[in-house]
């Protein structure tokens, strides 16, 4: 049995607020910022928001799935990064157009990206986009950040471990798979974020006493 399927009005509204804090956070970078190296493998500041913007460009064009993430960085990163915040904050108002002609029977269909519903798939634009935000912060030093985008990246996480075969017959990540995001914590005695960090291969899992198939990212 998976976990229900993400809500329609939540997921939208916070994804389109984590377009606008994303938007914000690149046009508060400094020049001397953009080529910081990020915990994200051979990727740079530049590259993390080349990704991201070339993700939301990308969906409201109708060209989802049809450049990888490598590819969307390459094509964007050598623009500053006002450029981009304003490239964001455009996508974003088409994608709120777009999110209002969705009512609950197309949230549930089936999207480009065949692994994913349409809700499903906002719901992991949602999450991607916070995470990446984080992958900036902690490439600048400032702290993470709470609050409800961050559960919505571990119901997310969650959601894809419940269609994972491994994940649904470990004993340790069985149990947690239905459960509210709000409480991992209590159950795992990990800090939120550092769950995410581990479902989302930036986190060793074993550190916080989680088996490998944790990460959903993992080979």
């Amino acid at each position: 049995m998976t976990r229900p399927a993400p809500r329609r009005a939540d997921t939208i509204a916070r994804l389109l607020d984590e377009y606008r804090s994303f938007a914000d956070l690149l046009s508060s970078l400094q020049p001397a910022a953009w080529n910081r190296a990020t915990r994200c493998s051979r990727w740079q500041i530049c590259d993390v928001a080349g990704h991201v913007v070339g993700q939301a460009v990308d969906t409201v064009n109708g060209a989802i799935g049809t450049r990888t993430p490598d590819e969307q960085a390459a094509a964007l990163r050598h623009l500053p990064s006002s450029a981009l915040a304003r490239d964001l904050s455009d996508a974003a108002g088409k994608m709120a157009v777009i999110a209002d002609t969705i009512d609950d029977s197309g949230w549930e269909r089936s999207s480009a990206l065949t692994q994913f519903t349409i809700g499903q798939g906002m719901h992991a634009l949602l999450a991607d986009t916070f995470i990446h935000a984080d992958d900036i912060r902690a490439a600048l030093g400032h702290p993470p950040v709470a609050g409800p985008a961050l559960y919505a990246g571990i119901d997310f996480v969650l959601g894809v471990l419940s269609r994972d075969k491994a994940a649904v017959a470990d004993p340790d990540v069985a149990p947690l798979l239905h459960l509210p995001p709000e409480s991992i914590a209590a159950v795992t005695g990990s800090d939120p974020h550092e769950f995410l960090l581990a479902a989302t291969g930036r986190r060793d899992p074993a550190s916080l006493g989680l088996p490998p198939c944790i990460n959903i990212f993992r080979p």
